[in-house]
């Protein structure tokens, strides 16, 4: 947490009013995104008691399993909820037709569905619990629901995937989403109440800390329940039970209604609260480069579109090493475009990171606009025009470290010298942009340690970590290219010599143990 972060903080805490962190939106918000508030059965994976859902505030949809531990009762309430998510993404689905760079065509999605609910407990509980319970119904020839019910556990896994990408849009859980816009004078724990959250964003008529505390005692916006609340409902749901195992219909009938009433009152706070947290957000200006990566979001749910052209996409129960590798470095390698991109669109972030150390500022007092070196994997020496700051502020970069200039992205530079009072940058990359700016002495200049990945996978075949890597059955048994196994990696052994080799377990009682292979 940097010093602006703690003077935020402590100037929320002083006013009892929660304040901005940051000058622009950075998320993408449809206009008509999906809203979908839940409460799940405690101590079950997912048996949801109700799902509310929709896109107009003022007539959401809602389903209620009034015994969520009976698998017909709470199918019959998933499958209305999945028949209805699938009805809204269904349009997404649709692909068009564009031209590519260097001629050619290709399709690509028309758009891309955006679910928001309250918090991140919420996201995990749509799409890695229900969204895995959905996706594989009725493979085995066993317990078959209806196709849609199929194609929203697909949908779900898709989104649940895909929220772990830095800076996506289509599935955001609101808590989160606020937070990185407003400082409250509470814990990053205690803003995971949606509740909490937005008594500190409007304020309240009255002694903020009594709303907390009350808000704390008696909401829950899913989708765990209030034990409370769900202690007064336990009667209702028992009664429904037994009204079944007597087959008394008119009991079932009472318990039911019982129990919509007192989910709909409880998700109806929920979902209200959750658009006016999109409500909050969309009064913000996006930030530059919001629409960027919403593309990116349309273009990652095109390749979950094309293969829904051939049927019910599947998903692995488990990542293979290599894939996981390749994803790993897929969201680190977006957490740091994310970074910098809300650094040079917004200046609030851009002062965090300056308070953090991460910059190097300063008035300059000499420029070599025509230094010439020799860079690595040259042979001729191009120029490299280096800047000599005068340091206004504290800098925890080293010697090495690459900087980017704040004026223009572009613009990339080595930190090649820092000591207490100057820093020297040499700019490397774009010098022809560097050009087109005065560089005067006297300018006050910033340059920051930001330097994400702008190419290809970095990542090539042989440069994936041994770690996550399978041996193949030729590296295992002995089969490459001879050598002497000392400088080439190759066995130490021959196949024949391995063949020799008494394996543990699988050899008599009594006779000489020999390796594990």
């Amino acid at each position: 947490m940097s010093l602006i972060d703690l003077l935020l903080t402590a100037e929320a805490a002083r006013a009892h009013r929660a304040v901005r962190r940051t000058a622009y939106r950075h998320v993408h918000l449809a206009d008509r995104p999906l809203i979908v508030v839940a409460y799940n059965l405690s101590g079950e994976a997912a048996a949801p008691l109700g799902i509310m859902y929709g896109t107009d505030p003022a007539a959401p949809k809602l389903v209620v399993a009034a015994e969520p531990r009976n698998r017909e009762c709470r199918f019959d309430a998933i499958n209305k909820f999945a028949e209805d998510l699938d009805a809204y993404v269904r349009p997404f689905l649709t692909l068009k037709t564009e031209p590519k760079r260097g001629g050619g065509f290709r399709q690509v999605a028309s758009g891309a569905p955006q679910v928001i609910v309250p918090n991140r407990a919420t996201r995990s509980y749509l799409g890695s619990r229900l969204g895995r319970s959905l996706r594989y119904l009725g493979l085995a020839g066993t317990h078959d629901v209806p196709e849609a019910t199929k194609w929203a556990g697909s949908h779900l896994s898709w989104l649940a995937e895909h929220a772990n990408l830095p800076g996506q849009a289509n599935f955001l859980a609101m808590t989160e989403t606020l937070s990185e816009h407003f400082a409250t004078g509470q814990s990053a724990l205690e803003d995971e109440s949606l509740a909490a959250l937005l008594a500190w964003i409007d304020g309240v008529a009255g002694d903020l800390l009594a709303e907390l505390e009350r808000v704390e005692l008696e909401e829950a916006f899913g989708p765990v329940p209030n034990p409370k609340w769900e202690a007064k409902l336990e009667p209702h749901v028992k009664r429904w039970g037994d009204g079944l195992r007597t087959d008394d219909a008119a009991k079932m009938a009472a318990a039911e209604a019982a129990v919509r009433t007192a989910v709909d009152a409880a998700l109806t706070d929920a979902y209200a609260a959750t658009h006016r947290a999109v409500d909050i957000l969309r009064a913000i200006d996006p930030a530059a480069t919001v629409p960027d990566r919403w593309a990116n979001d349309v273009y990652e749910w095109g390749a979950h579109a094309k293969r829904a052209k051939t049927g019910i996409p599947m998903f692995a129960r488990r990542h293979d090493a290599l894939r996981a590798a390749a994803m790993l470095q897929r969201w680190s390698a977006a957490a740091d475009e994310l970074e910098t991109a809300r650094a040079f669109d917004d200046p609030m972030i851009m002062a965090r990171l300056d308070a953090e150390g991460r910059c190097v500022t300063g008035a300059i007092t000499s420029v070599d606009a025509q230094n010439k070196e020799v860079k690595p994997g040259n042979q001729r020496a191009t120029r490299v025009p280096l800047v000599e700051l005068s340091l206004t502020g504290a800098t925890r970069l080293l010697a090495g470290e690459v900087v980017r200039w704040v004026g223009d992205k572009k613009i990339r530079g080595v930190v090649r010298s820092v000591d207490d009072g100057s820093a020297v940058v040499a700019v490397t990359d774009q010098v022809k942009a560097f050009d087109t700016y005065a560089w005067s002495p006297g300018v006050e200049v910033m340059f920051v340690g930001l330097d994400p990945w702008e190419g290809p996978n970095p990542w090539g075949p042989d440069e994936i970590p041994w770690t996550h890597k399978e041996a193949t059955t030729t590296e295992l048994a002995g089969e490459a290219e001879p050598g002497d196994g000392a400088t080439d990696g190759s066995p130490d052994m021959t196949p024949a010599e391995l063949a020799e080799v008494v394996v543990v377990g699988t050899v008599a009682p009594d006779a000489e143990p020999g390796v594990v292979v």
